[in-house]
C-alpha cells in the first residue's frame, strides 16, 4: 500500500524508555500529554510549555488513560477494568469486568462524543476471542459492545460522532462502525481500509478535524494517514518499529505525538534503534478535536 506523501522523522521528542510505551492522548485541562508504559501500570503525564515531567505507577497493567470532565481526576483502563485515578492512586473502581482472570488484561480506550468511556480488552496470549469491547456509561453500567475480539486496540470517532473507527489488530483492518450517540450503539460493522499489505499490524488510531484516520501500526515502523474514504495518503516514517499510537494536541491541536515500544526486544534490538520507546513529534499540516472528557456517574 502506498500514499501519495511520506514523512520520515529521525529521533524522539521526549524519551523516557518506557517498556511498552502506549496510548498518548493530550489533556486540554492542563495542557499536558498523557501516556502510559503498559506493563509495570504507569502513568506519564508531561507539560511541553514549562517541561514539567511526571510519573506514577498503579497496581498491576495499564492499557490506557483520559482526562475526566473535572479538573483533579483520571481515568484508566487497568488490569481489572475501568477506574477513577486521583493524586496518584485508584480513587474509585467504576467497572471490574477482568477481576480474577490473571490471563486477560485491558488495552486501549477513549471516549465517545457524549461521555462515556469505550475500553477494550485482550488475552496475554493473543488468542482469537480472547478480548472484548466495553462501554461505560454515564448511568455507571457496563456494556459488552463487542465480544469475539482479539487484540481490542485503537478507536476513535468521526468529527461528526455518526461513525466509529476500530481496530483488532490481528484482522490486519481498519474497521468502521454506524455509531448511536445518543444510545452508544455500534452497527453495520465493514471494512476501512484493508492493511493487510502495510508492515506491521494497526494499533492504535487517531480521527483529525477533517475526518482523516491517522494508524500507529506495530512492528510497521509507520504511521498512515487514511482520507475519509479509505485511501492512504501520507505515510509519516519511524526510526524504530513498534509504534503504538498516535494522537493530535499541542495550543492549537497541530501537533502530532507518536508513542513507540520495546515490548519483546533483546538488547541488541534495542541498540540498534536508540529512539525504540521514545514519543515521537511533527507538525503534519493537519489539527486534531478537542478530546471528549470522560463523564463518570454522579
Amino acid at each position: 500500500m502506498s500514499g501519495r506523501g511520506q514523512v520520515a522523522l529521525t529521533s524522539p521528542w521526549l524519551h523516557v524508555r518506557p517498556h511498552h510505551g502506549e496510548g498518548v492522548v493530550w489533556d486540554q485541562r492542563h495542557d499536558a500529554l498523557l501516556f502510559v508504559d503498559v506493563t509495570p501500570g504507569r502513568v506519564w503525564e508531561f507539560r511541553p510549555a514549562t517541561g514539567a515531567l511526571s510519573s506514577f505507577d498503579l497496581p498491576g497493567t495499564v492499557g490506557a488513560v483520559h482526562p475526566v470532565a473535572d479538573d483533579r481526576s483520571l481515568v484508566v483502563a487497568d488490569g481489572e477494568g475501568i477506574a477513577l485515578v486521583r493524586d496518584g492512586r485508584v480513587a474509585e473502581r467504576l467497572a471490574a469486568p477482568l477481576a480474577g482472570q490473571p490471563d486477560r488484561r485491558m488495552n486501549d480506550a477513549n471516549v465517545d462524543p457524549a461521555g462515556r468511556y469505550l475500553a477494550g480488552s485482550m488475552a496475554l496470549d493473543q488468542r482469537p476471542g480472547g478480548g472484548a469491547l466495553f462501554s461505560l456509561g454515564g448511568d455507571g453500567a457496563l456494556r459488552t459492545v463487542i465480544a469475539d475480539a482479539a487484540i481490542s486496540n485503537g478507536l476513535d470517532w468521526s468529527p461528526d460522532g455518526r461513525r466509529c473507527y476500530y481496530v483488532d489488530s490481528p484482522t490486519r483492518r481498519v474497521d468502521v462502525f454506524d455509531y448511536d450517540v445518543a444510545d452508544g450503539s455500534l452497527t453495520g460493522r465493514r471494512c476501512f481500509a484493508d492493511v493487510s499489505d502495510v508492515p506491521g499490524i494497526p494499533d492504535g488510531l487517531t480521527v483529525d478535524a477533517d475526518g482523516g484516520v491517522w494508524v500507529a501500526f506495530f512492528g510497521g515502523s509507520r504511521v498512515v494517514r487514511f482520507t475519509p474514504d479509505g485511501v492512504p495518503e501520507l505515510t509519516v516514517d519511524l526510526p524504530v518499529a513498534l509504534v503504538t499510537s498516535c494522537c493530535f494536541g499541542g495550543p492549537d491541536l497541530g501537533d502530532l505525538f507518536i508513542s513507540t515500544s520495546t515490548e519483546g526486544m533483546d538488547a541488541a534490538e534495542v541498540a540498534a534503534q536508540p529512539g525504540a520507546g521514545g514519543v515521537f513529534h511533527l507538525r503534519p499540516g493537519q489539527h486534531g478535536r478537542p478530546a471528549t472528557p470522560f463523564r463518570p456517574a454522579a
